[in-house]
């Protein structure tokens, strides 16, 4: 019998067990199911999605290599910044949600700041949104490139139908006045007293930069430092005036009499005299000077004979050496200072000058027709007289002069002037003017000005320079000084004070409330100017005074520098009634943001000139805190006339 050959060809041992229902337990005894089913997506996922990135903005990163991931996207942008991170496996990007537009531009930043670790498109809603993966790309397709990324300085275009505050139309230049300069070469013509007086032709460049002063701006008195007297802080100089009025005239018997006389020598007033013959002399200097016929008259009863060679003597005037130790007088620009030798001989002769002056100053005749220029002439101030040359009298109501023992140059009338004698000219002149090496001539703020005016005779600096930088053109040295007792420096405290720095994003900005507002003066034929007309449909212009209208304008260099140099920041929208510094027509000027509306071009109202002018952040930047220069412009309501 042959045995069957069987055909185990198709045998499968597990074929059985696989498709028998029995044997395949999928649930445990209590019915549970024992294997994990996946997940089915939620009906709402996509309109979740489409809310979250409605309500979020947010960033697309593609995963471009096996390094990023989400720990390393927390990392990178910081666990602050971010809101929520999405995966999705099939388009193989993350979703970068964050909670603010603030948070965005700081991710983007970073993001341009290191273009090699990741790559991002900017997300936008999901119809406008270029460049979009869908879920349903496969993964063999090559994914699409992405958008270009949103810049901050790109430009919209301007919305003008939301906004709620007006815009001043055309596109006006600002205006710009400048002061009439003080002293002009036909004032140094051949035989002129300005010629005469002033050989090195210094104010020729001379400027007078504290017209605020004469506007009530700043406080010009202070009864706080000194009990005595009272210091008035005007023109660059501090003036003391005592509380007390002085004696109009003091005999000479009744300074006998309480053991006070005059020097044989400078004829000034002392209380030291010799104690064998009661010679008076003042200090060591005049007792030198006639030391030899002292010694042969004292004792002997006999009277001191004084031959001409022998009476008051004074140092030689003029800039001490390099090296030596000043004091300052008085300031003229934030960069030119008058000094004066802070030798003991010096200190002698400059004060016997002044005590001169101020005496015999008392029994001066006033000017009874205009001066001339270059005419040495008696400044009366509170009772105070001074030396003073006559720089400008083109107004007969603003005649300049130039305190000549001090430098201050200052504006009075013609009632304070005094006939000045011809010995009171010829009494010599210690204060020299000085440029400070590397300090600009910037506007005279309230900053600047509060240090000028602490830095009074008191104190005493080295001064140093080189004949080399001496500026023929200006007549001016070049130095350096340096205070004595804190060996600090005079050039860099300045610099450091007038030099603008910009505040950081996170810094809270400033209201117009910061800064001084000056009133336009009130009464009848007032010199204004107009500084813009583009609201004058809605009944108003805005003004100033002629004289504050050179303010304005000095101070715009300072804010060019600003805007120019030091200023970093991009871009910057500043918040509603916040202070900026924007840039109209090429030029930076101080701004205030009265609106947003989100399209990038916030309303600016540029506070020294009037008009109102949308403005693309990236004409804006940041506020400085050291701009605290008041405001001038004034808005003025017209009222017809019938």
């Amino acid at each position: 019998m042959e045995s069957a050959q069987e055909d185990w060809s198709n045998f499968d041992p597990i074929a059985k067990d696989y498709y028998d229902e029995e044997q395949n337990k999928y649930t445990n005894e209590s019915g549970q199911n024992l294997i994990d089913e996946a997940p089915v997506p939620a009906k709402d996922e996509k309109e979740q999605r489409a809310a979250r990135q409605t309500k979020y903005p947010y960033l697309v990163v593609p995963k471009s290599s096996p390094f990023v991931t989400e720990k390393m996207l927390i990392n990178f942008f910081g666990r602050a910044l971010i809101q929520d991170l999405e995966f999705r496996r099939t388009s193989r990007v993350y979703f970068v949600y964050f909670p603010n537009i603030g948070s965005l531009e700081a991710a983007r930043l970073k993001v341009e700041r290191y273009p090699n670790l990741i790559r991002c498109v900017t997300g936008r809603s999901q119809r406008e949104r270029e460049g979009f993966v869908p879920e349903s790309l496969s993964s063999n397709e090559p994914m699409p490139k992405p958008g270009r990324a949103f810049l901050a300085t790109e430009r919209t275009p301007i919305d003008l139908e939301t906004r709620e505050v007006p815009i001043s139309a055309g596109s006006q230049e600002h205006p710009e006045f400048h002061r009439p300069p003080l002293v002009t070469k036909a004032d140094y013509r051949k035989g002129s007293l300005l010629a005469i007086n002033d050989t090195i032709q210094r104010y020729l460049n001379v400027k007078y930069e504290f017209a605020l002063e004469r506007h009530d701006v700043y406080n010009l008195k202070d009864e706080t430092r000194i009990p005595q007297a009272i210091l008035h802080f005007r023109s660059g100089r501090t003036i003391p005036i005592p509380k007390i009025a002085e004696a109009t005239e003091t005999k000479a018997e009744i300074l006998l009499e309480d053991g006070i006389s005059k020097c044989v020598v400078c004829q000034n007033w002392t209380d030291n005299f010799c104690k064998v013959c009661k010679m008076p002399f003042c200090n060591a200097s005049c007792f030198a000077d006639v030391a030899d016929q002292h010694r042969e008259t004292c004792g002997k009863g006999v009277l001191l004979k004084l031959d001409e060679n022998v009476g008051r003597k004074y140092p030689k005037p003029g800039l001490p050496p390099s090296g030596s130790k000043v004091r300052i007088t008085a300031f003229e620009q934030t960069n030119v200072v008058y000094v004066r030798s802070a030798d003991i001989q010096v200190d002698i002769a400059y004060y016997s000058v002044l005590t001169e002056v101020m005496m015999l100053g008392k029994s001066a005749l006033k000017l009874q027709t205009k001066p001339v220029v270059g005419q040495i002439v008696l400044y009366e101030f509170e009772s105070k007289i001074s030396r003073a040359m006559v720089l400008n009298i083109d107004d007969a109501k603003d005649i300049y002069v130039v305190c000549i023992d001090f430098g201050s140059v200052e504006v009075t009338q013609l009632e304070y002037l005094y006939d000045c004698s011809a010995y009171l000219a010829s009494l010599p002149c210690y204060p020299v003017a000085v440029q400070l090496r590397g300090v600009p001539r910037r506007f005279v703020g309230p900053n600047i000005r509060e240090i000028m005016y602490e830095l009074d005779q008191s104190l005493v600096f080295d001064i140093k320079y080189s004949k080399r930088e001496y500026d023929y053109g200006k007549g001016l040295q070049i130095v350096v000084m340096t205070e004595t007792e804190i060996n600090s420096s005079l050039n860099r405290l300045f610099k450091t004070i007038m030099t603008p720095v910009e505040p950081s994003l996170s810094e809270l900005g400033y209201k117009e409330d910061c800064l001084p507002h000056v009133p336009l003066p009130t009464g009848k034929n007032i010199d204004l100017v107009v500084m813009d007309n583009t609201f004058l449909k809605y009944g108003f212009i805005y003004c100033t005074a002629r004289d504050l209208a050179y303010e304005v304008t000095k101070m715009q260099r300072d804010i060019q520098e600003y805007g120019e140099k030091i200023a970093k920041s991009p871009t910057y929208a500043p918040p509603k009634n916040e202070l900026c510094i924007a840039k109209y027509e090429g030029k930076w000027c101080r701004g205030l943001s009265l609106e947003l509306v989100g399209d990038g071009y916030p309303s600016i109202l540029f506070i020294d000139y009037g008009n109102i002018v949308p403005t693309h952040v990236s004409d804006i930047r940041a506020y400085p805190p050291q701009f605290i220069f008041p405001i001038m412009t004034a808005e003025l309501d017209l009222i017809a006339h019938r």
